[in-house]
């Protein structure tokens, strides 16, 4: 039993010295194939643009809490009525970050507001003269208008702005991280800062529009009923309601409040060039030594 465990490591030494011997024949090959992916390597990453990424801190606003309190001890009164009131805090503000991420959001927002060229024509950005250079195949500068509009639609840049666009929430403090990726700094913040403002506007324009519909019909049902009770409660949902009005007309930041505001990096956030061209190289280099092993065993069934 020795004696064939010992066969088999001189076999596996022989293996391995024969396979050194034929990388060492085939060394101008393996150099060659991975100078070339080093140097295709070096080439390709100074290519590619850099990525500035902007982020924000976000908290939930404290008026969210102060309201949910509040409206929930009326909220069998309000179903009676038939008034919808206002959602609970972790609801709202789970609904803005849905929001946030939604199409609808996107095309009534961020598009007019930075336009389909600045989210998907991109191509870099002149530090120098602080300017964005576009795509010429995709967009022209000096018309303002695509080269095809067929291949330019809001759906496509809303998956590169979901491809761009970061959020996370911390479950234990609800703080919300948001970041966004962009081929310029200044555009990244602007993205930004675009999507926060937006997002408390729209909720705060919503919430305002549903507390005056529903002061509206609770006045109305006020002069309807005459039982005591039903008239009280609802007097006690039109204050709550006039809170309500008040709170989101006077609060701009009215889902979230701005903890860490977006800057425009001063640094890039990638590509990592090094570990581009240490990867690229690596590759080649394995492909090198199969196509030096692979190119042996031709020359052996030659023979």
């Amino acid at each position: 039993m020795e004696q064939i465990n010992k066969t088999n490591d001189i076999d596996d030494d022989i293996n391995i010295s024969q396979i050194i011997e034929v990388f060492l024949e085939k060394k101008l090959l393996v150099v060659s194939i991975t100078l070339f992916f080093a140097i295709f390597s070096v080439i390709y990453a100074l290519s590619l643009p850099n990525i500035y990424t902007s982020k924000s801190l976000l908290a939930p606003t404290a008026v969210e809490d102060s309201l949910s309190t509040k409206l929930s001890s009326y909220s069998s009164i309000a179903n009676l009525a038939g008034v919808s009131l206002l959602r609970e805090s972790a609801t709202k503000s789970a609904e803005a970050i849905a929001r946030m991420q939604s199409y609808e959001f996107f095309s009534e927002f961020i598009v007019p507001s930075i336009g389909l060229e600045n989210i998907i024509a991109v191509k870099e950005w002149d530090s120098l003269n602080n300017k964005i250079i576009y795509d010429k195949n995709l967009y022209d500068v000096n018309t303002g208008k695509w080269v095809d509009d067929t291949k330019i639609s809001q759906q496509k840049a809303f998956e590169v702005f979901l491809s761009i666009f970061s959020l996370s929430v911390d479950r234990e403090t609800s703080f919300i991280n948001i970041s966004i990726q962009h081929k310029s700094p200044f555009m990244a913040k602007k993205l930004l800062e675009t999507i926060i403002v937006n997002i408390n506007e729209n909720m705060r324009s919503q919430d305002i529009r549903l507390a005056q519909a529903s002061i509206s019909y609770l006045n109305e049902s006020k002069n309807l009923t005459q039982l005591q009770s039903i008239q009280e409660g609802i007097s006690n949902l039109l204050e709550n309601q006039m809170q309500t009005l008040m709170l989101a007309s006077s609060n701009e930041s009215y889902i979230f409040k701005v903890i860490d505001s977006p800057l425009a990096p001063e640094r890039k956030s990638g590509p990592v060039r090094s570990i581009i061209c240490i990867v690229i190289t690596m590759i080649g280099g394995f492909l090198s030594l199969i196509a030096a092993y692979f190119q042996h065993l031709r020359e052996s069934k030659n023979i």
